[in-house]
């Protein structure tokens, strides 16, 4: 009998251990970059080959939204990512997720939630970031000191 008992205390202790875990290690937002996370070099030069093939055909190389394809006959100018800076990264990434309608825009800049593993749609955001001449410093010294 007391045998029993150890055995069930021992299960209910591993299951109740098991949950804290898997509890703990989920995060209530799946779709925000982790701030804490190290720009690396690699990082940005991912983000920018991402750019280059996936958002510099609409938005351009400096990112204003003078690329080649802009939609000028329609009436919509793609966003200036000159202007966003690190506390915009979460909004950054949502729309690159999720598309720019996500953001209350057109539908013509498309999600690649299911092209982009979160890592490169992060890399991708890291560069955004560096388009904008006020946050280059900040981003050269982070990668400075974290690579």
């Amino acid at each position: 009998m007391m045998k029993i008992l150890s055995l069930r205390n021992h299960i209910s202790v591993m299951l109740l251990v098991g949950a804290v875990i898997i509890t703990g290690c989920s995060s209530s937002n799946l779709d925000a970059p982790d701030a804490e996370r190290p720009i690396h070099q690699f990082s940005l030069k991912e983000g920018k080959r991402l750019f280059g093939q996936l958002c510099l055909p609409c938005h351009g190389e400096s990112g204003q939204g003078d690329g080649i394809y802009w939609a000028s006959a329609i009436g919509i100018t793609p966003a200036d990512l000159t202007k966003f800076t690190p506390t915009e990264s979460g909004r950054i990434f949502k729309t690159v997720k999720y598309g720019s309608e996500v953001q209350g825009k057109s539908n013509l800049c498309p999600p690649w939630k299911n092209n982009l593993s979160d890592e490169d749609i992060e890399d991708i955001v890291n560069h955004v970031l560096t388009l904008n001449k006020k946050n280059k410093t900040n981003l050269a010294e982070i990668v400075r000191i974290k690579s």
